[in-house]
């Protein structure tokens, strides 16, 4: 069989080859078939690839770091929580039971770090360029494990965090990849998975970087936001719906299906489901197998000794609170053309990013990517009456069979996930939340039926993704002129500008 391929060796999407074939209908030579997929492809966008890696290595500096309005007080937890984030734990914690940070992991795990998972383009963001889980998969540093590494986990590629979706019989929650069984732990006799059994399903680290904002946006602007423009995302088939959540009626806005209200819930599920760590949220190890119980719990305590001590105010805090600091204190992306002007925008014309919002808006894009958000008034003053460009709706939509991973989690169905915020989408180097591309163009392919990259993964019978109509939009824009070749060209220089 043959497979049409771009020049850059890629397979064409089904909407390429339906257009090649359209245009070579009837017997037609292999050379002009060569012929007409090359000219075509010439016109199709291409990504230019991450910022920073790919083109403009100097503009590294629009990410990461911490907001500049801190208090002096706010200000003293910054280098503490850094190294909180980035501290890796091992298994066993102290006997007397004090507070000791960097502690239980297992007896089921997929890493031993919050930075493990989130380091790309800085602390608290995605998935990085080499694998990190190759790293402690055997050893967390002081004990050994006999895991070996399943076969979806490549050593250039993302972290992927498994489910078994309930399509399948599974629960929808999280598989862990590894556990503590082995040299270290030999009354420790759980099994690792066998995923190569299973109907895996899977997900990639989402980037923190201004979460510590979204946390303060008001349930009411989601909502009107929700409602407005109702005519025109009507008739592109955008619907959308707020993820309510059942306790006191607010808006869930965090995660890819928005399960999550409020960073430190987040936090403390992350600790327990990804380290394996028990905390004053969630108490109970995932695996309860004797042998395997190796420490007293919670394992991430409030540290009680630190009255009557030396120890700074710091100390008092469980490991789960104080990651939650990090991840509220980090400053918002900024987008590169503002920190570095034309060399922010792929190709250094700055007209084509400005040229890729125009285009971005007028599409339909804007609709579901909401370029700005205001926060309230806040108690944390820098967060208060703030602009945010996080180009999000912070809302579930229907995604289509292609990207539906057959999760049902809180208000998300299996095809419904929250749209991502966009900013620093320019230093991401795996989009979706399976990672299934690190091409943006075909990331934004993929959110309309059929025109993915990969094989559809939906089980059952789900709605047309809202984004189709848009994505057609944006297909017709490789027709029309733009600074950089194409209007098409120009609105991903945009995107890889922020």
């Amino acid at each position: 069989m043959v497979r049409l391929k771009n020049p850059s060796g890629e397979q064409l999407p089904r909407r390429a080859l339906r257009r090649v074939l359209t245009l070579v209908l009837g017997a037609v030579a292999l050379s002009t078939l060569s012929l007409t997929v090359v000219l075509w492809a010439q016109n199709q966008a291409t990504d230019p690839g991450v910022r920073g890696i790919a083109w403009c290595t100097t503009c590294t500096g629009s990410v990461g770091g911490f907001q500049t309005g801190l208090t002096p007080q706010e200000q003293e937890s910054e280098s503490a929580a850094t190294t909180q984030f980035q501290t890796a734990a091992v298994v066993t914690c102290s006997s007397t039971g004090s507070n000791v940070t960097g502690c239980g992991l297992g007896p089921r795990f997929n890493s031993n770090s919050c930075a493990s998972c989130h380091q790309q383009p800085a602390v608290g963001g995605s998935s990085p360029p080499s694998n990190p889980l190759f790293q402690v998969y055997q050893s967390d540093g002081t004990d050994s494990f006999s895991n070996t590494m399943p076969s979806f986990e490549t050593a250039s590629g993302p972290v992927l965090v498994p489910r078994l979706p309930q399509s399948s019989g599974g629960t929808g929650l999280v598989q862990q990849l590894f556990t503590i069984a082995g040299s270290s732990y030999p009354g420790c006799n759980i099994q690792q998975p066998n995923f190569s059994q299973e109907n895996v399903v899977y997900r990639q680290p989402l980037p923190t970087f201004g979460d510590g904002y979204i946390d303060f946006i008001e349930n009411k602007d989601i909502l009107n936001n929700l409602n407005s423009n109702l005519t025109l995302k009507t008739s592109l088939g955008i619907v959308g719906m707020a993820a309510m959540d059942g306790a006191d009626g607010s808006v869930d806005r965090l995660g890819w299906k928005a399960q999550w209200r409020a960073i430190l819930p987040a936090i403390g599920a992350e600790e327990q489901v990804e380290e394996g760590i028990t905390n004053e949220q969630l108490l109970t190890e995932i695996d309860q197998t004797s042998g395997c119980d190796v420490n007293a719990v919670p394992e991430d305590p409030t540290n009680y000794n630190y009255y009557g001590t030396s120890m700074t105010p710091w100390f008092f805090l469980a490991d789960a609170e104080r990651d939650a600091i990090f991840v509220r204190f980090l400053a918002t992306p900024v987008p590169a053309t503002i920190t570095y002007g034309p060399s922010g925008c792929p190709g250094g014309n700055i007209n084509s990013c400005s040229n890729g919002q125009v285009q971005f808006n007028n599409i339909g894009c804007a609709l579901c990517h909401t370029p700005y958000y205001r926060t309230p008034p806040g108690s944390i003053p820098s967060q208060g009456h703030t602009l945010l460009n996080l180009y999000s709706d912070l809302l579930l939509h229907h995604m289509g069979s292609c990207l539906a991973d057959n999760i049902t989690q809180g208000s998300a169905q299996g095809d419904m996930f929250r749209t991502p915020p966009l900013w620093n989408v320019g230093q991401r180097i795996w989009f979706l939340h399976d990672g299934r591309t690190n091409n943006i163009v075909q990331a934004i392919e993929a959110h309309a039926d059929n025109m993915g990259a990969g094989p559809c993964t939906g089980v059952g019978s789900y709605p047309a993704s809202e984004a189709d109509a848009v994505v057609n939009a944006f297909n017709n824009l490789e027709n029309i002129t733009g600074v950089d070749g194409t209007a098409q060209q120009d609105l991903v220089n945009f995107l890889r500008s922020l």
